[in-house]
């Protein structure tokens, strides 16, 4: 957003930034932060704190590392007092709770967390920081919630490193799903209203992910890789203590599973022609987007035992040479095909929001090397992200239900799916919100501000 636009939408933004000033502290970091927030919004060739001070006539430079590097304030309670913000507008309890992971490519080792590691943004293995968002998409619109650092094995065990970095002595070793599970748990402990889950197969292969999802009384739609081990039938478990006693060695400790689990491929191979319905996800530029989706139950393989019955569904393309895409989810076989499509349609919300945010908000161009300093950094690019959301909505962008497929019809108002276990009706159903973006692009909601400040300039 240039200077122009900036400058009539600083009424707002300051209006805005009021409610964090206090979390803060002191005169001088409560001017910082509304600099720096201004600082990233305003964009640039780059948003360094350099160039963010000389666009704000922020003052000297090392104050603003300072605020940043080593300030004392917490990230924190800023990023609790944002989903407060932001849930004012946006909550609703059939919302949907996204988890993704991004990658800031880096040089060197000194920055927190980076090593050799693949990155989803890069596309390859690289040297690279990695962390874990959440999102929050309702039909009134999306935006973070919040994050995690991922903190790999080498970093997390080696003393130095971490003391250089300035990692607190309470942060161990999580997985990406144990780092996504435990800000999902975070955000139902604050009360945040949300029904659904969604992530790729990191967390959809992950048995700590769903059973958490789970316990937490939440459904999740979560991406399966092909190699997922499930059964179609429901396999016998035999406990240890019932298990045949071995005339030589120990006893077994272990459970037998009896019945062989396939791949998830294999499964799908196998279904009928039968099994298959049309749904349209979504009017892209060129028409309809049709897939054609099957479903049933199966127990998927957890740590090598059956979790529950759930529903394994498969997207295929219709193209000559089709695309599969397995998911999974263990809705009740009440909830109907169409609003499953519907819900996994909405992973879309939390790529738009990273690409938002890096484009938008600077997410990616900070300096700093440090835990504190890297925490700082994201919060406030979240805030300024949240701040375009919340301004889009209120002046009246496009929902998240205003971009579905045109004239599609609310997933509740649906014929129904096809039920599971049962052959299901070949009809094309618009379901779903539109597809995934590809690549970055101009984000909505920053032209959505550009256009109200174009507006008060007139």
């Amino acid at each position: 957003m240039d200077e122009h636009q900036l400058l009539a939408l600083k009424p707002e933004l300051d209006r805005f930034l009021d409610r964090f000033a206090p979390l803060f502290g002191r005169d001088e970091n409560q001017v910082h932060a509304r600099r720096f927030v201004q600082g990233l919004l305003h964009g640039g060739e780059r948003r360094s704190i350099e160039n963010i001070a000389q666009a704000t006539s922020g003052g000297p430079v090392r104050s603003l590392q300072a605020f940043i590097s080593t300030g004392a304030w917490s990230d924190g309670a800023i990023l609790r007092q944002m989903r407060g913000a932001v849930l004012e507008l946006l909550a609703d309890d059939d919302a949907a709770w996204n988890a993704a992971e991004t990658g800031f490519p880096k040089k060197g080792t000194k920055s927190v967390g980076v090593r050799r590691q693949y990155s989803g943004t890069l596309g390859r293995t690289d040297n690279c920081q990695v962390a874990v968002f959440a999102d929050y998409c309702s039909a009134k619109g999306h935006t973070f919630l919040d994050r995690r650092l991922f903190l790999p094995e080498e970093w997390a065990g080696d003393g130095e490193r971490r003391e250089e970095a300035g990692v607190p002595a309470g942060v161990i070793f999580r997985t990406k799903p144990e780092l996504a599970l435990a800000m999902a748990a975070d955000a139902v402990a604050e009360g945040v209203p949300f029904r659904w889950v969604g992530g790729d197969g990191v967390y959809g292969d992950s048995p700590t992910f769903v059973q958490g999802v789970r316990q937490l009384g939440k459904r999740y739609v979560l991406d399966s890789s092909a190699d997922a081990r499930v059964w179609t039938g429901e396999p016998r478990v035999i406990p240890p203590e019932e298990r045949p006693r071995p005339r030589r060695g120990r006893p077994c400790t272990q459970p037998l599973v009896v019945g062989e689990a396939k791949r998830v491929d294999e499964v799908v191979a196998a279904l009928p022609a039968t099994a298959w319905r049309r749904l349209t996800v979504a009017e892209g530029s060129q028409g309809p987007r049709v897939y054609e989706y099957a479903e049933l139950w199966a127990w998927f393989s957890e740590g090598g035992l059956p979790g529950p019955r759930e529903r394994l569904l498969v997207r295929r393309s219709l193209g000559q040479e089709p695309e599969l895409k397995y998911h999974r989810s263990h809705a009740p076989a009440e909830v109907p095909l169409s609003k499953l499509a519907q819900v996994r349609a909405t992973r879309w919300t939390i790529e738009e929001d990273i690409q938002s945010a890096k484009g938008e908000c600077g997410l990616d161009e900070y300096e700093t090397r440090g835990w504190v300093g890297w925490h700082h950094h994201t919060a406030l690019s979240m805030l300024a992200l949240a701040f375009l959301v919340l301004q889009r909505v209120r002046l009246g962008g496009k929902s998240v239900a205003d971009e579905r497929a045109g004239g599609a019809c609310p997933a509740g108002a649906l014929a129904g799916g096809a039920g599971v276990g049962r052959r299901g009706d070949p009809a094309v159903v618009g379901v779903a919100p539109r597809a995934e973006p590809a690549g970055r692009r101009q984000s909505p909601q920053a032209e959505a501000c550009r256009t109200a400040a174009t507006r008060r300039k007139k």
